[in-house]
């Protein structure tokens, strides 16, 4: 049994939190909120050892969704008025 860490719950909020605002539609604001998301769902997968052969490759994955959301977060602080 996956052990529930605080990783997947913060996961979850923002991936929800997303979703709405893809319904407002603030389409910017719902790729940051998604991609930090799936950044610490990546994140648990590897502390949890869940695909044990495809580490190198979730941790690349989740270093370019951190990439991704850090530039949204500096482009929307920059743009918002």
């Amino acid at each position: 049994m996956i052990k529930f860490n605080s990783q997947y719950l913060i996961a979850i909020l923002m991936l929800v939190f997303s979703v709405y605002q893809l319904t407002l539609p603030d389409y910017w604001e719902f790729s940051l909120y998604f991609s930090a998301g799936l950044a610490f769902l990546v994140m648990g997968m590897i502390k949890n050892d869940l695909f044990p052969n495809h580490r190198r490759v979730l941790t690349i994955i989740s270093w370019v969704m951190i990439f991704i959301a850090g530039f949204l977060l500096m482009f929307l602080a920059r743009t918002d008025v």
